[in-house]
C-alpha cells in the first residue's frame, strides 16, 4: 500500500504516488505539515491498481485541521462535534464484503459498486443520542461510487458551513445537500425543538443513520455566525496561463465506464503538465 491524503498541502513525496507501493512488512514516513486553512482531510491507500479493493476494506481514515480564527467563532465543539464517515458496502448474506468482478481477468475491475447496506463509522444503520441543541458534523462520504443526497425524514432544514478545503464565507441553508465520492461537508444541525424525537438521516431511499433527541440539553453557548471568514475571489483577469484538460471517459459497447482519461493520455504518457 501508499497512502495519499485528499486536500492536504504536502510536498510531492508526501502525496502518495501509486507507483511507491510498499509491501506488508515495510514502512514509510510521509510528512503532513497541517500548515492550511482548518478544514477536514481523509486520507486512503493509493496502491497501483489496488486502490479500489483496499480502500473497500477499509483502509481509509479523517482529520481534522485547526486554527485559531475557527476557534474563534464559537461553532459547536468538543462533545457536539462529531465526525460521520458514510459509506456504503455490498455484503453478503453471511455478513461478509463482496466486491464484483468484471469476469474479464485481463480487465477485471467493475466501473462502480454500489452497496445494499448504508455504513457510518463502521456501523450498519447506526443511531446516535444527541440534545435538543446545535451539533456539528463532519462529513465524509467514502463510498466506491454512490453520491450521497443527505436529507432528513422530518424534511427539517440544516446548515452547510464548510466543504472540502474549509469554512465558506457564510453558512447556507439547505433542506438536502450532495456530496460525491470522497467529498466533504460540514454542517450544523439544530434539534433544539425536537426533544424525545427519532430523526432519520436518508440518501435517496436509504436510511443512513438515527438520532435520537433526548428530553434535556447542557448549556448551549455554540453560534452560528452570520459570516464565517472573508475568501475573496481571484479574477480570471489574474490568469497568466489557459490550460485546456478535457475528462475523457471511455465505455464498454454495453455503455459501462470502465476507464478515466485526463486529455486522452494513459498513465505512463509523457507528462504534459507542471
Amino acid at each position: 500500500g501508499v497512502v495519499h491524503l485528499h486536500g492536504g498541502r504536502v510536498a510531492p513525496e508526501s502525496d502518495g504516488y501509486p507507483e511507491e507501493w510498499y509491501v506488508p512488512g515495510k514502512s514509510r514516513t510521509c510528512f503532513y505539515p497541517n500548515r492550511q486553512d482548518a478544514c477536514t482531510l481523509w486520507y486512503h491507500d493509493h496502491a497501483m491498481g489496488i486502490t479500489r479493493l483496499n480502500q473497500y476494506t477499509g483502509l481509509f481514515g479523517m482529520y481534522l485541521v485547526r486554527d485559531a480564527a475557527e476557534d474563534a467563532l464559537q461553532l459547536p465543539r468538543g462533545a457536539y462535534e462529531i465526525p460521520l464517515v458514510m459509506y456504503d458496502r455490498l455484503l453478503r448474506q453471511d455478513g461478509s464484503i463482496e466486491y464484483p468482478e468484471s469476469g474479464d481477468p485481463a480487465m477485471p475491475w467493475v466501473p462502480e459498486v454500489f452497496g445494499n447496506v448504508m455504513m457510518v463509522n463502521g456501523k450498519a444503520f447506526p443511531f446516535l443520542d444527541v440534545e435538543p441543541r446545535k451539533y456539528r458534523f463532519r462529513v465524509l462520504n467514502a463510498c466506491n461510487g454512490r453520491f450521497l443526497h443527505l436529507a432528513f425524514a422530518n424534511e427539517q432544514p440544516f446548515h452547510q458551513i464548510g466543504v472540502d478545503q474549509g469554512l465558506l464565507a457564510a453558512p447556507v441553508e439547505l433542506r438536502r445537500s450532495m456530496l460525491a465520492p470522497g467529498e466533504r461537508g460540514d454542517f450544523v444541525v439544530d434539534f433544539a425543538g425536537l426533544a424525545g424525537r427519532q430523526i432519520v438521516l436518508m440518501t435517496d431511499s436509504f436510511q443512513v443513520m438515527q438520532f435520537r433527541v433526548g428530553a434535556s440539553k447542557s448549556p448551549d453557548d455554540s453560534r452560528l455566525p452570520a459570516t464565517l471568514r472573508s475568501i475573496p475571489p481571484t479574477p480570471e483577469s489574474q490568469a497568466v496561463r489557459t490550460r485546456p484538460l478535457a475528462l475523457i471517459e471511455k465505455k464498454t459497447m454495453a455503455g459501462a465506464s470502465m476507464t478515466m482519461l485526463l486529455n486522452g493520455m494513459e498513465w505512463h504518457m509523457t507528462v504534459t503538465e507542471n
